[in-house]
């Protein structure tokens, strides 16, 4: 920094302003002007300079009270690095200024398969001095509907950021993942001068279906004369509706299994099962002739689903 400079105008904030206050505006200046981004600006490069020996004052707690006290001349000569600050590419502060920065939003879709990706300010490593330098990957985040995340499929995706040109990409998306699985998109298909693309699914709920590990939950409403006299119903699967029987005289709770009828798992190969929950209902309006009915049943066939509780009362 130079002689005199002021590091809270360097950085743009006030005397009182917080570590965070301090980190988010060296981070977007350090972004701004960084040599990476500005390819033989000599301007910017000792812009960046700058920024980054203000910082090092004002992050420090001990440097930034010495500054306070006695300014500039409180680090005597060689500024706050003491002369000897170890430089990657020649530039400081690389991972801390731009590990946290590509945490961005999903941006918009087109219809159910067409997202709209847009990455800015990626930084990479290309090849220098004969070295292969490392590239920054790119964390993003993709929502999925639950068919999808179940059965896979493609989801059509649009990236750009300054370098390339936009490019639109098809990504397989494989059976049975979930929320927190992470898809790679290998940087060769996405972006020509950066890291890979990360994917972190989300999936969102379904109105009828549940999903517990490799296993798929459903809730199927009886009537009170289906659970009693038993019926064939139709029970929606991911694939496609099957016949389920159901005998007489089940009760609200029974669980039934269609067999390997829940999700692949990506790993063995091997689906899960699916489970119908039943639930018996009541009919949503008891008029007078039903309510007759049900009395002369609990005067011809009376019971106690109770009675095991008796010895408890």
């Amino acid at each position: 920094m130079t002689a005199g400079k002021d590091p809270y105008k360097i950085l743009g904030v006030s005397r009182n302003a917080t570590q965070d206050q301090i980190k988010k505006a060296y981070r977007d200046l350090a972004r701004k002007h960084h040599p990476d981004m500005n390819k033989g600006d000599k301007q910017s490069e000792e812009k960046f300079k700058e920024i980054q020996h203000a910082y090092e004052i004002l992050s420090d707690p001990e440097k930034k009270k010495t500054y306070d006290t006695f300014g500039t001349a409180g680090f005597g000569r060689q500024g706050p690095g003491g002369g000897r600050a170890r430089y990657a590419r020649g530039f400081p502060g690389i991972e801390e200024i731009f590990k946290d920065i590509f945490s961005q939003e999903e941006a918009g879709s087109r219809g159910a398969g067409d997202s709209r990706v847009h990455f800015a300010n990626i930084f990479d490593f290309g090849q220098a001095g004969g070295r292969t330098e490392r590239r920054e990957n790119v964390r993003h985040s993709i929502t999925l509907d639950f068919r999808t995340a179940v059965k896979g499929g493609e989801r059509e995706l649009l990236f750009s950021h300054p370098g390339d040109a936009t490019k639109k990409i098809k990504v397989r998306i494989p059976a049975g993942v979930k929320t927190g699985t992470r898809i790679r998109v290998p940087a060769t298909r996405a972006r020509s001068s950066a890291g890979d693309i990360i994917l972190d699914v989300k999936v969102k709920p379904h109105p009828v279906f549940r999903r517990e590990n490799d296993d798929i939950y459903l809730d199927l409403p009886l009537t009170v004369y289906e659970a009693a006299l038993g019926t064939q119903v139709d029970v929606p699967t991911i694939d496609s509706p099957v016949k389920l029987t159901v005998p007489s005289g089940v009760l609200t709770g029974t669980k039934m299994r269609l067999k390997e009828k829940g999700v692949k798992n990506p790993k063995t190969g091997k689906r899960g099962d699916q489970f119908v929950i039943l639930q018996v209902t009541m009919p949503e309006k008891l008029d007078k002739n039903l309510k007759t009915l049900m009395s002369e049943i609990r005067e011809k066939h009376p019971y106690d689903p109770r009675k095991k509780l008796a010895a408890y009362l």
